[in-house]
C-alpha cells in the first residue's frame, strides 16, 4: 500500500458536500458554464503536463492493455 501524501486531507462526505456548495456560487458557475470547447482545447495545447483531449479519434486509436498478473513493472 502506498503512503498518503503530506498534502492529503481526510474529509467526510458531508464536509466535501459543504465545501462544494460553498464554492458553487452563481458567478463561479456562470464562469464555468461560459468555457467553450475551443477554450478547453487551447488550454490543453498550452500545457504540456495536461492529459490529452479525449476525442472520438483518441478513443478509436485507444487499446485496452491488461497487465500480466504478478509481474512487476520495470
Amino acid at each position: 500500500m502506498t503512503e498518503k501524501s503530506e498534502n492529503t486531507v481526510r474529509m467526510s462526505y458531508e464536509d466535501v458536500l459543504a465545501e462544494a456548495k460553498e464554492w458553487a456560487t452563481p458567478d463561479r458557475l456562470a464562469a464555468l458554464d461560459a468555457i467553450t470547447e475551443d477554450d478547453i482545447a487551447r488550454q490543453i495545447a498550452e500545457n504540456p503536463d495536461v492529459a490529452p483531449e479525449l476525442t472520438d479519434e483518441w478513443f478509436e486509436r485507444a487499446r485496452l492493455v491488461i497487465p500480466l498478473k504478478g509481474r512487476k513493472a520495470a
